[in-house]
């Protein structure tokens, strides 16, 4: 049944396209994706997309589980609707603990759960997850998929920077002060750089570690800015860089998680995921909280430093690699919460301004049921126990 409420999502992210696909499958079509670049500029187009299905406890865990089976369920759909491939297979997960100063691994002692293109020494190695628990995908793939996808259904993509809002408001006033005041009720429109501004019914920031940027735009919000500004500034980046080597290596269906003990005596925890088109993805080195982010997911600078450590790491882990072409060196933010806990719900103050952000490094996996639970309470007022966990209103001050 088609829905007449104009969407305008802010961000075009693992996050905000799950939320445009899942309103368009319950029929709402006018729906707009506000992104300064382009889509999956971010951590959605450079992380690894690691999928864990019972890496997480209580309700989190539920939350998790669910979002597990829907990627499961919709890479086969994109595959088999939309003839879409976005690399995604089941994984068997280790830990391996790795010290650099050693050599070669001696074959006779071999462990028969690792692929025969691992020759590190292997002090220690530990099955964290199998097939039915532990997959991939490319995040990257997958966003772009579920924006074609709402676009087709008639939604739209706008490149551009949004840089505030109008608001509807109300006039009120107390016994003890004389002076009527106005205070915001509802956004109206979004602002655009040197565009017209976006008129929707129900706008929603989905903007990653980016988030605490959006606060000036409720600068009009007179009683609630400060509250707003609160909820905003809960949301910070975490840098974390990444390298790719590129085609014809390893694709066993693995993902790798170091304990690598390095020669001046420092524990690194770097990750390295083979995908199935020969790629060979290998992540670490995050950083402290910042809100001190670069204008937007392309302008992340790289420590080459860095990227060129992952490789040597790589290469210790994987000898065969050292004649590899790395052709990929890069950079993302993931967003972090005060509390570790995602921002999910409607930003308390506004009656139609909703948030999702703050996944940190479960974004990917917890894109879908961010979209399928934020889609119930947008239309149907209904909030899950996790998502009441997420409620940003615990920043309201």
């Amino acid at each position: 049944m088609a829905n007449s409420n104009r969407i305008c999502i802010i961000g075009g992210g693992i996050i905000g396209a799950s939320i445009a696909f899942h309103l368009s499958e319950v029929g709402c079509t006018n729906i707009t994706i506000v992104e300064r670049t382009n889509i999956a500029c971010g951590a959605s187009g450079r992380a690894g997309g690691f999928l864990a299905k019972n890496w997480r406890s209580g309700a989190e865990g539920k939350f998790s589980e669910s979002s597990f089976v829907a990627h499961n369920d919709l890479a086969k759909r994109l595959k088999d609707e939309f003839s879409t491939d976005v690399m995604y297979r089941r994984l068997t997960t280790l830990n391996l603990s790795i010290n650099e100063t050693k050599s070669v691994k001696d074959q006779s002692i071999r462990s028969t759960s690792l692929p025969k293109w691992i020759t590190a020494n292997i002090k220690q190695d530990e099955i964290l997850g199998n097939e039915d628990t532990t997959a991939q995908v490319h995040p990257g793939l997958l966003t772009n998929a579920l924006v074609k996808i709402v676009e087709n259904r008639g939604g739209r993509v706008v490149i551009g920077k949004a840089n505030g809002f109008l608001f509807e408001t109300i006039t009120t006033h107390t016994e003890k002060d004389e002076h009527h005041q106005t205070s915001p009720i509802r956004a109206m429109k979004l602002l655009i750089e040197n565009q017209d501004p976006i008129e929707a019914d129900i706008f929603i920031l989905a903007m990653g570690p980016w988030t605490y940027q959006a606060a000036p735009w409720f600068r009009d919000a007179m009683i609630f800015k400060e509250n707003i500004f609160h909820q905003l500034d809960a949301i910070s980046g975490v840098k974390a860089h990444s390298i790719v080597f590129k085609g014809n290596q390893p694709t066993e269906p693995y993902a790798f998680f170091l304990a690598y003990e390095s020669n001046d005596g420092n524990m690194l925890d770097p990750e390295i995921y083979p995908r199935s088109n020969g790629d060979i993805y290998v992540c670490g080195f995050a950083e402290k909280q910042s809100q001190d982010l670069p204008e937007s997911g392309n302008s992340v600078t790289i420590d080459e430093k860095s990227c060129d450590r992952l490789r040597d790491i790589a290469i210790h882990m994987a000898s065969t690699l050292k004649d590899a072409n790395v052709e990929i060196k890069q950079a993302c933010y993931l967003p972090q919460s005060k509390d570790g806990v995602p921002l999910i719900g409607r930003l308390y103050g506004l009656n139609n301004v909703y948030i999702a952000t703050g996944h940190s490094c479960w974004g990917i996996l917890n894109s879908l049921a961010t979209g399928a639970q934020l889609t119930q309470l947008i239309l149907k007022g209904e909030m899950s126990p996790y998502l009441k966990q997420c409620d940003p209103k615990r920043f309201f001050q």
